[in-house]
């Protein structure tokens, strides 16, 4: 079977959370055993719905074959995409067709449009949304009401205030409230008030469940091993989005094993390195080697500039991001061109690009941080970088402690310091598990001394900690731990989960 064949998953959706507060009350309800999810036959009956998720989720696939159940049912259905509405119409269809839709105009039926999507590549100018949705909107002006409107978009390219108003403005529908009554006089019509259709919704990542049904449907041997060792390497992160759970399986397939997570990181690193964005159609050489060393440099200027947005060059409007062309000086503009377009990028957005995951970022900086050390002569930069002192303490640079659980994998003096500071950072990600038995058991000490002088909880408590540390030689280390701290509550509870 083909690795492309779509798999027949059955998606969810959960409201977006705009603020801390909906956080908190949508966990109140999960903890609860509510989950206020939807799945397509529920945002099918709404008429207003815009669904937010990231590279990778599933979400062009997912809407593109929504609207051809729609269509297979009997119902007008039409997948379009929205970069091609202003220019393009009548070829803008990839299901339905204008003769179909010029039909349903003329008719009294509904229909269901599905817009993708709001950063789509061609989309460079963020007005070019407004246009689009402008001239939608005209098109279906006489058949609005009779319209369901569903439109994809990245959370990060969403901007929840604007958005919502251009298209609440342009493409209205609004649904009654409950009527208030004024107990004095009886509820009239004009005490009926209206609220929007529209609703924000997220593509739910892909469960353990949704994982196992990909994995079988691509004829993966040994699934329940291998669920097994996607929660012990703590590589839930990847495997949620199918795009790259294909990476995953492949791996699998040919080495039953995924290695430890610096290993499993590191084979993404180069498959995406050496692979072009799904949505883009060019395919340009570049030197592995080369894209590697670009790809370490512009993680470093991220993570150093705290800005997330890598401008693409010769996009003329404005934007946000650093600027890729700076940071790689001695490449020329079609070589940064290529390396932008590879997969371990999202597609670019309004101008700009971003790292796919996190970790892959945090990954690759400290390769590059980790390269300056071994150099010798900017030891002393880096580490100034790095470590503060503040009150006579001293104390981790708050912006680079997220490259240190891989740093302190590469470079011994690092590590002794970062761990004579904070030795929770050696849990917080990174692969300590490659440390060898005895650097393991030096962590396990300090975190535990930490755990039970600071009298409260620890982060290395959670689940995700435990496990990235876990292998079954520390098991009389453990033991003896256990044996030290038995009256002590939270660290039986970290020693126990170990």
């Amino acid at each position: 079977m083909n690795s492309r064949d779509p798999v027949p998953l059955e998606r969810h959706f959960s409201p977006f959370l705009q603020s801390e507060g909906d956080s908190d009350e949508q966990q109140f309800l999960e903890v609860h055993g509510y989950k206020n999810n939807k799945s397509w036959s529920e945002i099918d009956k709404r008429y207003r719905t815009v669904i937010l998720a990231e590279a990778g989720a599933g979400k062009t696939y997912e809407m593109f074959a929504r609207a051809k159940i729609i269509e297979d049912e009997g119902h007008p259905a039409f997948f379009i995409r929205i970069e091609n509405v202003v220019d393009h119409f009548s070829l803008a269809f990839e299901v339905g067709s204008l003769e179909e839709f010029q039909k349903w105009l003329s008719s009294q039926t509904e229909a269901w449009f599905f817009l993708d999507s709001v950063d789509e590549a061609r989309l460079s100018n963020p007005r070019d949304f407004e246009r689009a949705i402008r001239q939608f909107a005209h098109t279906i002006a006489s058949a609005q009401l009779r319209a369901h409107i569903c439109i994809s978009s990245r959370p990060y390219s969403w901007l929840p205030k604007s958005d919502r108003e251009l298209i609440e403005r342009f493409l209205p529908f609004k649904k009654p409230q409950a009527m208030t009554t004024d107990w004095d006089s009886e509820p009239s019509e004009s005490s009926e008030s209206f609220e929007s259709e529209l609703e924000i919704f997220q593509l739910d990542p892909l469960d353990e469940n949704d994982i196992r049904l990909f994995a079988e449907h691509r004829s993966t041997p040994e699934v329940d091993v291998l669920i097994e060792e996607i929660e012990r390497l703590d590589v839930m992160s990847l495997a949620e989005r199918p795009f790259d759970l294909e990476g995953i399986l492949n791996k699998w397939k040919v080495v039953r094993n995924l290695g430890g997570r610096s290993e499993l990181l590191e084979h993404n690193i180069k498959l995406r390195l050496n692979e072009s964005e799904p949505d883009n159609r060019i395919r340009r050489p570049l030197e592995t080697d080369k894209a590697r060393e670009g790809a370490r440099l512009l993680a470093a200027a991220v993570i150093l500039c705290d800005e997330p947005g890598i401008q693409v060059p010769d996009i003329t409007h404005r934007r946000t991001g650093i600027e890729a062309d700076a940071v790689l000086s001695n490449w020329n503009q079609r070589d940064i061109q290529t390396l932008l377009e590879r997969a371990v990028f999202n597609d670019v957005t309004y101008g700009t690009v971003r790292f796919r995951h996190r970790e892959v970022r945090e990954f690759l900086a400290a390769e590059w941080f980790a390269e300056l050390l071994q150099k010798g002569s900017a030891r002393h930069e880096v580490e100034s970088l790095i470590f503060r002192e503040q009150y006579g303490e001293q104390i981790i640079s708050p912006r680079l402690r997220s490259t240190l659980p891989w740093l302190i994998l590469k470079d011994h003096s690092i590590r002794n310091r970062v761990l004579d500071i904070h030795p929770e950072i050696a849990l917080d990600g990174g692969d300590p598990a490659c440390l060898p038995l005895f650097e393991r058991e030096k962590i396990l000490n300090r975190v535990l001394t930490g755990i039970v002088q600071a009298g409260k909880r620890s982060t290395a408590q959670n689940y995700s900690a435990v496990a990235r540390i876990a292998q079954p030689d520390l098991a009389d280390k453990v033991l003896s731990l256990i044996e030290r701290h038995c009256a002590h509550d939270d660290a039986m509870f970290f020693l126990g989960r170990l």
